[in-house]
């Protein structure tokens, strides 16, 4: 089970400020096009728990607090989504409980995670229509234009990935590696999206593949170039 590298350990004031066209753009790793505002997991390398933490929150600015142990996201409507730590599992469990796991400035998308022991659960929030997506154990990396998702859980043997269409009231896979006619390697990693039709991930010996979408719509295991 993946295991969610998340601490928050700082206080941010929820402002009624007018809504930005997007967060702060903070610099570091480089996986997305210039021409959108980068998430979080592509701004800045994940260091400790709550450097990122802290870092990830900074860049949703207005849109995204810690309230004591209670998460508050702000949606486009001006309405707040709240994701208290008394009504979820990984504090009562021993973890650390909810946490911002990601943000997608371009897009609006906001994903949340309840850290528990030994894993955490996910939900992806759709800052412009206030649509929840649950992801459950698997963690989420969306397309660059929202419509997409590469799905990574991790096991002790090997990771498991899926694609799936998220723009219908109901996720579709699309795709699934455990399926796949060409396997990945037993433990790639994901590196990013490239465009919303390529995905770059990383084999044990630093070895890249990608996963491409046909011209029928079928995606496939591609050696990089």
């Amino acid at each position: 089970m993946r295991k969610f590298v998340l601490l928050f350990a700082s206080l941010v004031v929820l402002i009624d400020a007018p809504m930005p066209a997007c967060a702060e753009q903070l610099s570091g790793q480089t996986v997305a096009p210039a021409s959108r505002v980068k998430s979080c997991s592509e701004s800045f390398s994940y260091g400790t728990t709550a450097e990122f933490s802290e870092r990830c929150v900074a860049l949703a600015g207005p849109l995204a607090a810690m309230r004591g142990s209670t998460l508050v996201l702000r949606m486009d409507s001006g309405s707040r989504k709240v994701f208290d730590n008394k009504n979820g599992y990984g504090r009562s469990e021993g973890g650390f409980g909810y946490g911002l796991a990601d943000f997608y400035p371009s897009t609006r998308i906001f994903v949340v995670c309840d850290h528990g022991p030994d894993g955490g659960q996910c939900t992806a929030v759709e800052g412009r229509t206030g649509r929840q997506l649950d992801f459950g154990n698997a963690f989420p990396q969306f397309s660059p234009d929202g419509n997409l998702v590469l799905t990574e859980e991790s096991g002790e043997d090997e990771t498991s990935f899926a694609i799936l269409d998220v723009r219908g009231k109901k996720q579709r896979l699309v795709w699934k590696s455990k399926d796949s006619k060409t396997s990945l390697p037993a433990k790639a990693t994901f590196v990013g999206w490239i465009d919303d039709k390529t995905i770059k991930l990383e084999s044990p010996d630093k070895k890249p593949v990608v996963l491409t979408q046909g011209s029928d719509g079928t995606w496939s295991v591609n050696a990089a170039p």
